[in-house]
């Protein structure tokens, strides 16, 4: 019985300091790290930043959130390099998307445009604008479209 009490009583305390190392601050553009700093000076020089968030995840591994004025979001992983970007109402940059991403869309998909790109382990999950969410290679070969 008490093996019992100080297994769950373990459980809780590391679900209790998971939660609360989990929680995002906001902080500012300049507490940023110097290469998610150089991409939105890069690609996102015109846009008004509202919001920088910083969240840890797994206890130590930070994670960053910004969001532009239009409602635009950007998430950097803890070395500045993005992980996703979502766009409001306007394309992803076609800088950003891999060149045969992006002339894969351009050939199959005309009149689209990418709204949000999201960087994987394994690959690159793409919304383009008609809805679809399509699947590539690290490579950026077309697997499949995701439903």
């Amino acid at each position: 019985m008490k093996m019992l009490f100080r297994l769950i009583a373990m459980v809780f305390l590391l679900c209790t300091i998971t939660i609360t190392f989990a929680q995002d601050k906001a902080i500012s553009f300049g507490n940023l790290p110097d290469k998610a700093k150089t991409f939105l000076k890069k690609y996102f020089s015109d846009a008004e930043i509202i919001t920088v968030k910083m969240g840890t995840e797994y206890i130590f591994k930070k994670e960053y959130e910004v969001v532009l004025k239009t409602g635009s979001k950007i998430e950097f992983d803890s070395d500045g390099i993005w992980e996703k970007i979502e766009m409001k109402g306007v394309a992803v940059p076609v800088q950003i998307i891999p060149s045969t991403i992006s002339q894969y869309i351009r050939k199959s998909f005309p009149n689209t445009f990418v709204k949000e790109i999201i960087r994987a382990r394994k690959g690159y999950e793409v919304e383009i604008s008609n809805g679809l969410d399509l699947e590539f290679s690290g490579e950026g070969e077309f697997i499949r479209v995701d439903d």
